[in-house]
C-alpha cells in the first residue's frame, strides 16, 4: 500500500490494527505516524500514544501496553521503532517472538501497532517477518517512483486548495534530486506563494526552489564530457561565486561520474532502471538522469574524467594553488585525452 492510499482509507475511517512501515524514506515514514496520530483526539494522545525504541526495550513491555485498554478514548496507538528483530542485525535483547506472533494473531481491537521498519531489507527468511505481511498491512516506504512523487506533489497541494502544473512537477523534482523530504519542504513555500491565485506554475517553481548542487554539478558534467571548455569554466566559477566550497564541488562531481560509471557499465549488462536502482541503493530519479547521461558518453571518457578528478582532489588537499586554476587544468588534460 502507498502513503496515498493509507491517507484515503483514514478518511474513511478505514483502520486497521496492525500497520508495517517498511523502507528507508524518512518522509513516509514520519507521515504514517502523524497521520495515525489524528485518530487519536489530541487531549488524548498523552495518556494514549505510547513509543518505543526496540533496540533498548523488549518486546514483553510493548505487549502488556499493547493489550491496555484506552484511557478514556476510543483507541490506542502503539509505536515500534527500530524493530531489529525483523531483520539480520544482531542484538542483545532477546526477544518474546512467540508472544509477538500470537499478539498479532489476536490483537487488541482498540490498539493501532505501528511497526516503523526504516530499513533496506528485512530478512524475509524468518518466520515471524512472512507472518506479519501477512497479517499486517503494509506502506511502502522505500525510494518512491516518480510516478509515486506525483502523486503525493498532486495529494499535498491539493489538500491546501492548490494547483501545480505537470512542468512544475517536473521541474520541482528536478530541483530537489526527488528528495520527498526536501520536495514537501518547498511546497509549503509554494502553495503559500500561490494563495492568491491558487496555480503553482513553472515561473514558480523556478523562482523559488534553488537549484541543488548535484543538479548544477549534473549540467556542469554534461557541458564537460560535451567539450565545452569555457562553458565549463563559466559554469564552476558561478559555483564558486555562490560560496560552495571547491572541495565539496569536486566531491559531487567525483560522486556522480562514478554513478555514471556504474549506471554505464550496469546498464550493458542488461540492468533495468528499477535493477539499477536497487544494486546501487541510490534514488531512482537519480538513476533515471544518469542512465539519460550515460548513453551520450564512451566508457573511456567518464574514467579519465573520473580518475583526473580523483587527481584534482589530491592536489585541491595537499597545495595551495588556486582552485579554478586547478580545475582549468583538469579540463585541459582532459580535452587532451590526459596525454
Amino acid at each position: 500500500m502507498k502513503l496515498t492510499d493509507l491517507k484515503s482509507k483514514l478518511k474513511k475511517r478505514e483502520l486497521s490494527p496492525i500497520y508495517l512501515v517498511d523502507g528507508v524514506d524518512g518522509y513516509i515514514q514520519e507521515t504514517v505516524k502523524k497521520s495515525l496520530m489524528t485518530v487519536i483526539p489530541e487531549d488524548q494522545r498523552v495518556m494514549n500514544i505510547g513509543t518505543y525504541d526496540l533496540e533498548t526495550v523488549d518486546l514483553g513491555t510493548v505487549l502488556d501496553d499493547a493489550r491496555s485498554a484506552p484511557f478514556f478514548g476510543d483507541y490506542r496507538l502503539i509505536v515500534l521503532n527500530n524493530p531489529v528483530f525483523l531483520t539480520g542485525e544482531k542484538t542483545k535483547l532477546k526477544f518474546n517472538l512467540d508472544g509477538f506472533l500470537n499478539y498479532i494473531k489476536d490483537p487488541e481491537p482498540t490498539t493501532i501497532l505501528l511497526i516503523s521498519a526504516k530499513y533496506e531489507k528485512l530478512d524475509g527468511r524468518k518466520k515471524i517477518v512472512k507472518d506479519l505481511k501477512k497479517i499486517a498491512e503494509t506502506i511502502d516506504a522505500s525510494a518512491p517512483k516518480e510516478n509515486d512523487i506525483k502523486k503525493l506533489v498532486l495529494q499535498y497541494v491539493s489538500e491546501k486548495e492548490s494547483q501545480i502544473t505537470d512542468d512544475a512537477i517536473g521541474e520541482l523534482i528536478l530541483r530537489t534530486d526527488g528528495n520527498l523530504s526536501q520536495i514537501i519542504n518547498e511546497l509549503k513555500k509554494l502553495t503559500l506563494y500561490a494563495s492568491g491565485n491558487e496555480m503553482i506554475d513553472l515561473n514558480a517553481v523556478q523562482k523559488l526552489v534553488p537549484r541543488s548542487l548535484n543538479q548544477n554539478v549534473f549540467d556542469l558534467i554534461n557541458v564537460l564530457m560535451q567539450g565545452n571548455i569555457r562553458q565549463s569554466i563559466d559554469d564552476y566559477s558561478i559555483l564558486i561565486l555562490n560560496q560552495e566550497q571547491p572541495l565539496r564541488i569536486n566531491a559531487a562531481l567525483v560522486s556522480q561520474f562514478r554513478l555514471l560509471l556504474q549506471v554505464k557499465i550496469l546498464m550493458e549488462r542488461g540492468f533495468s532502471q528499477g535493477k539499477l536502482a536497487q544494486e546501487l541503493k541510490a534514488h531512482p530519479y537519480r538513476i533515471k538522469l544518469a542512465m539519460q547521461s550515460a548513453r551520450k558518453f564512451k566508457i573511456e571518457s567518464l574514467q579519465r574524467a573520473y580518475l583526473g578528478l580523483i587527481n584534482l582532489e589530491e592536489q585541491l588537499k595537499t597545495t595551495q594553488r588556486d582552485p579554478k586554476e586547478l580545475f582549468e587544468l583538469f579540463l585541459v588534460k582532459f580535452r587532451n585525452g590526459w596525454s
